[in-house]
């Protein structure tokens, strides 16, 4: 059973769907990236993109992360079965998209060539981290 993943190479909001994928076991697969496709599937036309064995489409990152976590609920990765253990993990994975993604990303992409490095940019994120 494959899922498919649809997001342009890079896409930090990505990544974290491909680490749950990874921990649990979950075959995805990333064709290289049609716009097309993603406009025709989502009701936002933006990427990321997952689409089910079952020809299911879910949308939003954080969305698709969750359900492939969910997948496999004997790894824990959304909690060890309780309501609260669920939801401390849901609020650090709101935190850490909210708060900690972008600024982490302005930092980084610069560093791994993605692109070029900014001052102001990085100075103005410094204080979203801390």
């Amino acid at each position: 059973m494959s899922y498919t993943l649809h997001t342009p190479a890079g896409n930090f909001r990505a990544f974290k769907v491909l680490i749950a994928a990874e921990y649990n076991g979950i075959s995805v697969q990333v064709p290289d990236f049609d716009a097309s496709v993603v406009g025709s599937l989502s009701p936002t036309g933006k990427a990321p993109l997952l689409v089910t064995p079952q020809g299911g489409v879910i949308f939003e990152s954080n969305a698709i992360a969750r359900y492939i976590a969910r997948l496999r609920r004997d790894t824990g990765l959304t909690g060890n079965g309780s309501i609260a253990e669920e939801a401390s993990v849901d609020s650090w994975c709101d935190f850490s998209s909210n708060e900690l993604e972008l600024p982490a990303c302005v930092w980084w992409y610069p560093a791994a060539g993605y692109m070029p490095f900014q001052k102001a940019a990085y100075v103005s994120a410094y204080p979203s981290l801390f």
